[in-house]
């Protein structure tokens, strides 16, 4: 490569990490994600953030998704691996259908099952054989609002998928070829070792097509394609490129025919197949061009092997004749004039719509979206264990993050424990207690703990500091403030990153941001007055606008 290609390369980098993220601001996303994990623990099931959110990728229409991994039943190969003292439900993998990547799940003859005899109701018995259904589970406990897509609960505008899975500790032999198999020199042995660790998942669909559809379940490796990912060079996020392309030109023209999943397979085996060193940002447009090329060669084989089990065609009878001459003539279109359909995917068109003075400085991607998942990670459902959460917490390899999710875990405690309304000792305890948690609030965002402060002074009678707190907090709602949600645009998003380098994350937090007053069932802060509002609300949380709620308590607090 000359010099003219590696400058080009250079700056066409540059203006990528503006658009998906610099190194630090994916690392960043990451993190929270991970500590959304130590968050998300309960009893019963463990969260799991997955997909491209929890790569450090937030393009524009990404979602989120989210694996539950209950901890009361556990996959194994062979019922010799069952401990006689084990408190889970064993269930055996049965792969015997010869369909890679899938398996069925059997109930043994195992007497555990006794005490759970709800179980039944998901199994299907066939010749003496209980296999344990996927639809029927799939099915399970689908909220209102959600719509069963593939695998996943998922909401109707797609923006949020859930899925139950089950987990086997091992790594399965089906995938032992991929531990042992020559690669150039990564994954390293000791990534490959940490991979392993952790088993993989089975996730509730079949195999589209088979006699056994609905009693097959997925072989899912989504933690082995995270930490793997996880350890790409910044470089090899053109993986994220690959994905612009797909969503603003191929799905444009062929819909659902290629899939992201399809884009990261190609990825792997090209990080498996070259030098790491190949991956740098000098050479980052024939990185892309391989990556292109590559799925070109695929689509023209109908051939696209699972990274794992490669036995797996995952393109087999993905395409028809048509659709297959159909989609190489847009990927071989692409591919010779890849400059012009780049830089007029809607990505990259809204990066210049937004970066209207060429004089100013250039708009950047940064981790401010990110952080509004945090709230979901701090519902009731979660906090089941204070000690134990403020452990995982403090356990984050980042201070400021790390003290960031404490503040904002303390900040929610008062909005679900019942007021205690009788004024004796342990009113007076329990109201010392939530000054407390506010004050601990205040180091996550000061506008939110403010007003939940205020709410606390209103619901036990003490106007005048409730009209204080109002009128400071008030005073603190500025047009200069940003809302934190999980679509900031780049401009938000720049202002973010330039106060996060300057002051840091926990400042930034405390006096860019600005969200909703929330309030959680049972609504022990929302003012009396306001309760009407529930009966038109089926819900198990309120969000009010900061500014209008605030002027509401300030008129009730003036006129009682």
């Amino acid at each position: 490569m000359n010099k003219t290609d590696e400058d080009l390369s250079l700056h066409f980098y540059q203006h990528l990490c503006n658009i998906i993220g610099s190194e630090d601001v994916v690392k960043t996303r990451r993190k929270i994600f991970c500590a959304i994990d130590c968050i998300a623990q309960h009893p019963g099931f463990v969260g799991i953030s997955s997909g491209s959110k929890a790569e450090g990728l937030d393009l524009e229409g990404s979602d989120y998704d989210q694996m539950f991994l209950y901890a009361f039943m556990r996959v194994y190969e062979s019922m010799l691996n069952v401990s006689i003292s084990t408190n889970t439900i064993p269930l055996l993998m049965d792969i015997s259908d010869k369909t890679p990547g899938f398996a069925k799940l059997q109930l043994s003859k195992s007497k555990i099952y006794r005490r759970f005899p709800i179980i039944y109701q998901f199994c299907d018995i066939e010749e003496g054989i209980v296999n344990f259904s996927s639809k029927l589970f799939r099915e399970l406990y689908l909220q209102d609002g959600m719509i069963i897509h593939g695998p996943c609960h998922s909401t109707r505008d797609l923006t949020y998928d859930s899925v139950q899975c089950f987990r086997c500790n091992e790594w399965i032999t089906p995938a032992h070829n991929w531990i042992y198999r020559s690669r150039s020199s990564w994954p390293d042995n000791k990534l490959v070792t940490a991979v392993v660790k952790h088993g993989v998942l089975f996730v509730p669909i079949g195999c589209k097509g088979s006699l056994n559809e609905n009693l097959e379940w997925r072989i899912s490796f989504s933690m082995a394609e995270k930490q793997l990912i996880h350890s790409f060079s910044h470089t090899q996020l053109c993986y994220a490129l690959m994905k612009i392309i797909l969503k603003d030109t191929v799905e444009e023209k062929h819909g659902g025919l290629i899939c992201s999943y399809f884009l990261k397979t190609i990825m792997l085996w090209l990080c498996e197949e070259t030098s790491p060193s190949q991956w740098n940002p000098r050479n980052i447009i024939t990185c892309f061009r391989n990556c292109l090329r590559r799925l070109i060669y695929c689509v023209e084989h109908n051939t696209c092997l699972h990274y794992f089990i490669p036995e797996n065609n995952l393109f087999k009878d993905r395409f028809t004749g048509f659709q297959q001459k159909s989609l190489l003539n847009t990927l071989h279109d692409i591919n010779s004039s890849w400059w012009t359909y780049v830089f007029h995917t809607a990505t990259f068109r809204n990066y210049r719509t937004e970066q209207i003075d060429p004089l100013s400085s250039s708009l950047t991607a940064s981790a401010i979206s990110s952080l509004s998942y945090t709230d979901m990670a701090f519902d009731t459902l979660f906090i089941w264990n204070m000690k134990q959460t403020i452990t995982h917490l403090t356990n984050i390899n980042d201070k400021e993050l790390s003290a960031y999710l404490i503040s904002l875990q303390w900040m929610q405690l008062p909005n679900n424990n019942n007021l205690i309304t009788d004024r004796n000792k342990s009113f007076y305890k329990q109201y010392k207690k939530s000054l407390h948690y506010f004050k601990a609030g205040l180091f996550c965002n000061i506008i939110s703990a403010w007003s939940s402060l205020a709410s606390l002074f209103y619901k036990h009678k003490r106007f005048h500091e409730c009209i204080d707190v109002l009128n400071y907090c008030l005073s603190k709602c500025t047009p200069d403030k940003n809302k934190l949600h999980s679509d900031n645009d780049l401009s938000e998003q720049t202002i973010f990153r330039k106060m996060k380098d300057a002051i840091g994350l926990l400042s930034t937090c405390k006096h860019l941001l600005i969200e909703s007053v929330q309030f959680h069932a049972p609504f022990c802060l929302l003012p009396v007055e306001l309760t009407p509002v529930l009966k038109l609300f089926d819900e198990v949380f309120l969000m009010f606008p900061p500014v209008v709620y605030l002027q509401i308590l300030l008129f009730y607090a003036y006129i009682i």
